[in-house]
């Protein structure tokens, strides 16, 4: 309760200009067991499977600046990360006793932290990035070559993050009805739940499953009203779509681990992002024809809680992954020290 307090207390001193918020570097912490960790799903944990271009686009953008300037432990330089520095899967990674992420898989090479599989723009459906489903089966495809091992497996952590809202972006809108809503995401988490069944048949020992964030409170959804209010349409979106997720998961295997980000990123206050640009369809980073930004970069990003529209500042990862901490330890049996 105190670390979920501290988070609103942070969101509203970023609101009201108050307090100044520094993110320090973690020091790395001793651990009581040896875990792998296995990444997949989306931009909230990818730590650069989405391919570098040799021009910016909207889809290779967190290849270039701004991205990445917060990142000190990277020379505050893109690394591919969807932030201004690192994101879930690297704090997941130093809560095990890590530095950072697992490799991206298109490193293609065995590393003993384990293998990042996950793709910003991926979800459970087809599209241009490899869905939840193919990421899995490269995991197995390690396998079956012997790249990863059984005894790897044995102990191991799996971070599974479908939580940007890729599937039902374009899918739902303010006209769908709650009964849409919850067909879309029975489908969404009917495929979630596949690839939890055939993480634990690949032998994964632990799985760590993300919820939707409140996603009324992005600033995707609080643009509308100059990030004054939630939209309460995103909120009941995500709503229906825990309650479904949380349902299917939650007594079935004691070795699966739901992280609760719905409330990890509620707050009474909407907050805007720190790399904003005021087009609609643009994006952070923008340039026009002549190199000129298209976009604005908040004067402190330690002080902003979202990057871009949908995803959290380094910052913001940090407070969240301190509320999910506690749980977490406790369900891996991890004691540490700093």
């Amino acid at each position: 309760m105190t670390k979920l307090l501290f988070t609103a207390c942070f969101l509203l001193l970023l609101l009201s200009g108050g307090h100044h918020a520094v993110v320090e570097a973690r020091p790395h912490r001793e651990r009581s067991k040896d875990y792998m960790l296995f990444v997949f799903g989306d931009s909230f944990v990818d730590a650069g499977n989405l391919p570098r271009t040799s021009e910016k686009t909207a889809m290779s953008r967190s290849w270039f600046y701004p991205y990445g300037m917060s990142d000190s432990d990277h020379g505050n330089r893109p690394t591919g990360r969807v932030s201004d520095g690192l994101v879930q899967s690297d704090f997941l990674a130093k809560i095990l006793g890590g530095d950072e992420s697992p490799p991206p898989s298109r490193q293609n090479q065995r590393d003993p932290s384990g293998v990042n599989f996950a793709v910003g723009g991926s979800g459970v459906f087809a599209g241009e990035a490899p869905s939840l489903r193919q990421q899995v089966e490269q995991l197995a495809s390690l396998v079956s070559r012997g790249v990863v091992e059984a005894g790897d497996l044995a102990e191991s952590v799996a971070l599974v993050s479908v939580s940007a809202g890729h599937d039902y972006a374009g899918r739902i809108t303010h006209d769908s009805s709650d009964s849409d809503m919850r067909a879309l995401s029975s489908q969404v988490s009917d495929e979630i739940v596949g690839a939890v069944m055939r993480l634990r048949e690949l032998g994964v020992s632990k799985l760590l499953v993300n919820l939707l964030p409140a996603l009324g409170c992005t600033p995707w959804q609080s643009a509308a009203s100059n990030y004054t209010r939630c939209d309460s349409h995103g909120n009941t979106l995500a709503s229906i779509h825990n309650t479904v997720l949380r349902n299917r998961l939650e007594g079935l295997w004691q070795d699966v681990l739901v992280l609760d980000l719905n409330t990890a990123f509620t707050s009474e206050h909407a907050a805007p992002p720190c790399c904003n640009n005021p087009d609609p369809s643009g994006y952070c980073g923008q340039e026009d024809p002549s190199g000129r930004p298209q976009y604005s970069v908040c004067a402190d990003p330690d002080q902003a809680f979202f990057w871009d529209y949908i995803h959290p500042s380094q910052a913001g990862w940090e407070l969240i992954m301190e509320q999910l901490e506690g749980p977490i330890e406790q369900f891996l049996g991890i004691q540490s020290s700093w």
